[in-house]
């Protein structure tokens, strides 16, 4: 077998995995919802069925003020535990299903947070009250308390949350514990709050599996040096810990860490830094590990024992019985990308994949009626259309996919061109290997018009035909080297060393990255990038570009529309590579010298340039939709994607579109 090595039999603790594969804590969102527990059950034991043998929750609170929001569930309140025994009782039979024990600190987005001194997170408007050491004792009896509780439920496990700036890992760091009791004061004593949390659960329970989720290095300076960590590790195992899950970074720092700018596999460097120093239990790496070649890579280095893997789960939940059974080219891999999924679970919204729009939707779906068998024309295939593909498909719709150029996936291929989107290709790759699968009747190199839908003759057309660049006007452009992002990203236009973007939106810090960083950095450049190795003062490293970039925006942020968990991320590196961001101005004219702008704050000025590079949004492109629309008005009809409304317009939003529209035809 492929792969063997990640479907070698581990213990942790009483427990055998099956493979060496688990999937991680992600929060759902579903909490508060209608039928939430049947929701869970769906969404999970589909993940169980696709050969996952272990699951881990979303956070469940262990107390009140432990809850990250509202939608949180608790396991102090028993109509939340009669939720999760339902869950627990119907995902049983499939593996072993394990509850986060989980407590915010001063991350809590509530009033009445508390954390081990009240030091206000960055990252959130409330101040924490600083816990007392009668407190802080008696939420480690909590911890406890709710251990035994998720036993009582139905849990087969339970993982302690020590990681990514949450109140353990908020008492281990001198950064925000000031204390001078004996849960603070020294490197010992600020260690002591989460040993005696994992003590505690130990004398309640000698038996219960038990992960401990401890952050393998902060990413934010001042955090604690290596040695002092490796010495908390220690400790913990030594308290009773069955396995310890390597966790990276806060989510207050300014390192990304799980997005599509990280090179995959990259934190099996500091995992290993555990793996070296404990043998006796299971180390687990975690974050960007999305392909069977990674987490094998980090089996076989020796950098791990188990990999975790959340969004992954979300974008294929059959992902392990795929590589099982060498389908690989069939894995619908995640992307890092975040957009509904981390963007989601920030804004207290239901979590779910832009990718695999399915995620979290998987009861609906199950419910919803299936229309009559149809022929379906789908004119476009970039994301929109190739949804819309392989859902008809799968509902056994006769499915002609139809397209101009000589390949799927539209607007992916310029995506996939720009650093750190590389993951897109992986969409095409997924498509591509799926619709032909199906048997969808691809025909490329097409262009669609009436004749060819006459005669086709079908029971419905869906119009995925995308936008067009928006054209900009402006006396003195013709004079000047000028291409728009479409003839960039295809290679059909080069600007020179001194370039003036029109336009701030994603497209535009898109190609602006482009120019400033032509290739996907490895993970020692990455590394180096944020200083990593230093860990304890990590922080971009400036590296200017050999090209002078400029991003002028009429109005509004630079940027705005960037997903809320990723965007930060590209901003900081377009700005450490001396890309400099003009907002709130009027563009004039364009001269030898540059492109004349005028802004309330400055009056005229010219912006030098050798280039203009045209990001300044696109048009829809739906005249053949509209054409036959107004032809056959008693058709099923459907424009989506860019052709529907090109603003704001995301893969998120096409591909969605396309499975909602799919599952309509016939009914």
């Amino acid at each position: 077998m492929a792969y063997d090595e990640l479907f070698q039999p581990i213990k942790i603790g009483s427990i055998t995995l099956p493979n060496r594969m688990i999937m991680g804590s992600m929060h759902l969102g579903l909490e508060g919802m209608s039928q939430t527990a049947d929701r869970m059950i769906a969404f999970y034991g589909k993940r169980f069925d696709g050969g996952i043998g272990l699951i881990t929750t979303g956070g469940i609170g262990i107390n009140e003020p432990s809850k990250g929001s509202d939608i949180f569930f608790n396991f102090q309140k028993e109509e939340d535990c009669k939720e999760l025994e339902k869950v627990a009782t119907a995902l049983k039979p499939k593996g072993i299903f394990c509850a986060q024990l989980f407590h915010a600190g001063r991350y809590a987005y509530n009033r009445n947070l508390v954390a081990p001194s009240a030091i206000r997170a960055p990252i959130n408007r409330f101040k924490p009250k600083a816990l007392t050491e009668e407190e802080a004792w008696q939420t480690i009896e909590d911890f406890a308390a709710a251990a035994v509780r998720a036993r009582e439920v139905g849990f087969g496990a339970v993982e302690v949350m020590g990681s990514e700036g949450y109140l353990i890992n908020q008492f281990l760091s001198p950064v925000t514990n000031q204390r001078t009791d004996y849960f603070g004061g020294t490197p010992e004593k600020r260690m002591n709050f989460g040993i005696e949390v994992m003590k505690k659960i130990r004398e309640k329970d000698k038996t219960f599996p038990v992960i401990y989720r401890m952050s393998g290095i902060d990413l934010i300076p001042g955090n604690p040096p290596l040695e002092e960590v490796q010495e908390f590790a220690r400790k913990i195992r030594d308290a009773g810990a069955d396995a310890l899950n390597i966790g990276i970074g806060w989510h207050e720092s300014r390192i990304p860490t799980i997005s599509m700018l990280v090179p995959r596999g990259s934190w099996g460097k500091i995992s290993k830094k555990f793996k070296e120093i404990i043998t006796e239990i299971p180390i687990i790496a975690s974050n960007r590990i999305n392909k069977a070649e990674v987490a094998s890579a980090v089996i076989k280095s020796g950098e791990a024992d188990i990999v975790s893997m959340a969004r992954p789960l979300l974008a294929d939940p059959f992902i392990v019985q795929k590589i099982k059974t060498g389908q690989e080219a069939r894995i619908n891999t995640c992307i890092a990308c975040n957009q509904a999924c981390l963007d989601h679970a920030f804004n207290d919204n239901m979590v779910s994949c832009l990718v695999n729009p399915e995620a979290n939707r998987e009861l609906e779906y199950a419910q919803k009626p299936k229309g009559k068998k149809s022929k379906v024309v789908i004119v476009g295939a970039g994301p929109a259309g190739m949804e819309t593909a392989r859902v008809c498909a799968t509902l056994g719709h006769e499915t002609i996919l139809i397209e101009q150029s000589g390949a799927i996936g539209g607007q992916l291929h310029y995506a996939s061109s720009i650093p750190g989107k590389f993951e897109f290709k992986e969409t095409i790759r997924y498509f591509t290997n799926e619709l032909k699968a199906l048997n969808v009747d691809i025909r490329l190199n097409t262009k669609c018009d009436m004749e060819m839908l006459d005669s086709i003759s079908p029971d419905a057309v869906v119009f995925c035909t995308g936008v067009v660049p928006r054209e900009v006007k402006l006396p003195g452009l013709e004079k000047k080297s000028h291409g728009n992002y479409v003839e960039y990203l295809t290679g059909k236009y080069t600007p020179g060393k001194n370039v003036a973007i029109i336009g701030g939106g994603g497209i535009a810090c898109d190609s602006a990255h482009k120019l400033v960083e032509e290739h996907d950095p490895s993970i020692q450049d990455y590394f180096n990038k944020y200083n990593v190795g230093s860990f304890t003062e990590v922080k971009i490293v400036p590296e200017k570009s050999d090209r002078k970039v400029s991003i002028l925006r009429r109005a509004g942020k630079v940027g705005a529309g960037l997903g809320a968990t990723t965007g930060w991320a590209l901003l900081q590196e377009l700005q450490s590579r001396g890309v400099e961001f003009y907002t709130g101005l009027q563009y004039k004219e364009v001269t030898d010298e540059g492109l004349v702008i005028e802004s309330n704050s400055e009056g005229q000025k010219t912006i030098p340039c050798d280039s203009v590079l045209v990001c300044a949004g696109q048009e829809k492109e739906d005249s053949l939709a509209m054409e036959y629309q107004s032809k056959y008005p008693n058709k099923q009809v459907f424009i989506i994607g860019g052709a529907k409304d090109p603003s704001r317009l995301d893969a998120k939003r096409a591909i969605y579109e396309g499975g909602t529209v799919a599952r309509e035809i016939g009914l």
